[in-house]
Order: C-alpha cells, then structure tokens, then sequence
C-alpha cells in the first residue's frame, strides 16, 4: 500500500513521493523543471510489496525522463525496485562505495551503471545540485541527499526522533550517532525519511530528538555489555555489532 504526493512544487523542480507502509522503503521522484529531467532517491522493494512502475504512472512520470537513481544504502527494501525499470531504461545509479559491492552483485549485467561515491559527492541535475553525504550507521555506505534544506536521510533518521537500526550487516550505533551529530548541524527545514512519514518544517528539531535517543539508547547498551563483560575494558561497542 502506498500513498503518492506532490510535496514540493517551486521555481526550478517539483519533489513527489510514493510513501509506503510495510516492508518497502518510501521513493522519492525530483523532477528539474528547466531540463525536465528525472531523479529518483531508492526504488521501494518492489512487487508484491510496492510497484515502482505503477507509482510513476499514478505520478505522471514519464519512466524514459529518469536520468538517475540516487541510492541511500544497499538494503533490498530501497533497491529491488531497480529491477522493474531496468528493464526499460538504463540511468546512472549512484551508490557509496561501500555498499556498491552487494548492489552490483544483485544488478549483474547492469552493474556498469554504477557510480562508487565518496564521502561527499555532488550531482548536478539542470540547475538542481544534489550534495550526498556519507552517514554511516545503518549501514557502512549509508547516505544522506541534501537539495538546498531539503535532506534525504534514508534509514538514518526518521519523523518524531526515530532512528534506523544498527543490528544488521556492517550497522553500528556509534557511528549511526556520529551521523547524526553531523546532520544536527545542517540548516535543514525537510525531512524525507526512508520509510514513514514525511516532515515538511522544522526537520532538525526530529533530528535532534532523533539523536537524544539514540545517545541514551547507546548509553543503555553499553551499561548492559559491560555488566555482562565486566573484565574487558569498554571503549566502544563496535566490536559486538
């Protein structure tokens, strides 16, 4: 199930979303008004649990004005639906390097169209500059997209002072808080989250709650691994994540 809006609509683009509820992480479309190009930010998970190519349709986009697909980590849920439109066109797909492996591994042949990004990297789109920030935590390549004060913040951060989780594949909760100490700093006012709901004013203030809870949430753990390792010392909980 999936809800489709057109969030932003300015002088130079238009930003629509496909919010999903369930398993499928939500898709953002931006549209560049002066070259009429179109930028995608993840791709849900796909059938049976969303439909990129009917979510473009309900949005009016044309699937042959997709320049791009700006992916903010490697997890499926923000991936497989790069399957549905790769059998029709061919966009640049920009993922950080390191989650770019376990990406290409699943594309194979479309592999190709992968550009390996660092730790900070801009993408120009028309007049629109795309500015991708690397925001570890939920994953080791986890991403963040910034137009103007506008952030994309995958599973990094979500609405109401969540965050994303730590205990998958190369996921860690100090980094995930380094993250967010570096995005608490942005004059930000929108906040486009991986999954859930979107924040349309005063982004930073979730983002700041987001990362209270994460401190404390830190702290608690800490206070549990070192009880149950009272003779190693405890520096960091990287090494049990």
């Amino acid at each position: 199930m999936q809800a489709h809006l057109t969030l932003i609509d300015n002088d130079r683009m238009k930003v629509h979303a496909a919010i999903s509820y369930g398993i499928s992480s939500n898709v953002y479309v931006v549209e560049d008004k002066a070259t009429n190009e179109v930028t995608l930010i993840d791709t849900g998970y796909g059938p049976p649990y969303s439909n990129l190519i009917e979510s473009l349709r309900k949005l009016k986009i044309d699937i042959n004005r997709i320049k791009q697909v700006l992916i903010t980590h490697r997890h499926r849920d923000h991936t497989n639906g790069l399957k549905q439109i790769l059998r029709e066109i061919k966009p640049t797909i920009y993922i950080h390097k390191l989650d770019a492996g376990v990406l290409a591994k699943r594309l194979e042949a479309a592999k190709k169209l992968i550009v390996r990004i660092n730790e900070e990297y801009e993408i120009k789109v028309g007049d629109i500059s795309i500015k991708a920030l690397h925001t570890p935590g939920h994953t080791a390549g986890s991403i963040c997209y910034l137009i103007d004060n506008i952030i994309f913040s995958g599973d990094l951060v979500f609405a109401n002072g969540s965050f994303g989780r730590t205990d998958l594949p190369t996921g860690n909760i100090s980094d995930l808080i380094d993250s967010l100490k570096r995005i608490s700093k942005l004059e930000v006012n929108t906040l486009l989250p991986g999954h859930g709901e979107v924040v349309l004013k005063n982004a930073n203030a979730h983002i700041k709650l987001a990362l209270k809870m994460a401190k404390s949430y830190f702290k608690v753990k800490k206070e549990i691994l070192s009880r149950f390792f009272p003779t190693k010392p405890f520096n960091s909980i990287k090494s049990f994540l």
